[in-house]
């Protein structure tokens, strides 16, 4: 703002300045002639009559760098100071917690507000491995194909303590129909209890596509072919299913039950309390 001040007030001089050599002792500051000013600065005569008023220069308005009393987030900045300090800083999910709060504003306040306080968010290291070749896209046919995963997460019980649980994830390949189940672990027994909501809500696939988790293979023959854990292909065998394992070290064959995961990590549980 005092840049731009400084810039017209300049402007205005110079102008007189120019108008001073021209009329010489002529010249009289109090009688300076508005139309010709006008014409040489661009500024309205309006604009310039206030100007004259106060000897030509730029005065900044009374409430210039001041700030309201009260804004729309007003009562709700310790909900998001107490996200940003727990490094939740995606804009959507403070927007619907503070939602969830009673706020009643904007999203671009939100994220105006997280971007002027990055200062309250913790430093934290970011380990950048290699992505290597992820291989082509696939599609399936609906009811073809399920994907499966286990992802842990940290809940947060409100009273500054947390704990890890095991969330269950299944995803239909096909129209992202999905499914998630969380477990204080990831045992055989609460996988098949998961499987089993899963099939519930969303119908028995052809297929389920997984990574080379114990409870489901044990390892491989000289083939190449998965050797399935004895309770698991009696499991398969009772719903009637087959399962396809991913390439050691390839878990993004199954990106879409990826992604469901990191969802739920990103979106889904920052900010939740459990109890």
């Amino acid at each position: 703002m005092s840049e731009k001040t400084n810039d017209l007030t300049e402007i205005i001089t110079q102008a007189i300045n120019e108008i001073k050599l021209e009329l010489g002792e002529k010249f009289n500051p109090d009688k300076i002639n508005l139309a010709e000013l006008e014409r040489r600065t661009g500024l309205s005569r309006a604009k310039l009559r206030r100007l004259k008023e106060n000897g030509f220069v730029d005065m900044p308005h009374g409430r210039t760098g001041l700030k309201a009393d009260k804004t729309v987030l007003t009562g709700f900045t310790g909900v998001i100071d107490a996200l940003l300090a727990k490094g939740i800083t995606n804009s959507s999910v403070c927007f619907e917690r503070l939602k969830d709060a009673g706020y009643k504003g904007g999203l671009t306040t939100v994220k105006t507000y997280i971007h002027d306080h990055k200062d309250l968010v913790p430093a934290k290291r970011q380990i950048v491995s290699s992505q290597g070749n992820r291989g082509r896209r696939y599609q399936t046919d609906p009811g073809e194909s399920y994907q499966m995963d286990w992802g842990f997460v940290t809940v947060d019980t409100g009273n500054g303590a947390t704990y890890k649980v095991a969330c269950f994830a299944m995803i239909c390949h096909c129209c992202g129909k999905r499914y998630i189940e969380f477990f204080p672990n990831a045992r055989q027994e609460n996988l098949f209890i998961g499987m089993l909501h899963a099939f519930l809500y969303m119908g028995i696939p052809q297929y389920v596509l997984t990574d080379n988790m114990k409870s489901v293979t044990i390892g491989r023959d000289s083939e190449g072919h998965p050797i399935w854990q004895k309770d698991y292909e009696l499991f398969m065998g009772n719903i009637g299913f087959e399962t396809k394992l991913c390439k050691p070290r390839h878990p993004f064959t199954k990106g879409a039950v990826e992604r469901l995961i990191r969802f739920v990590k990103d979106n889904f549980l920052p900010g939740r309390i459990f109890h």
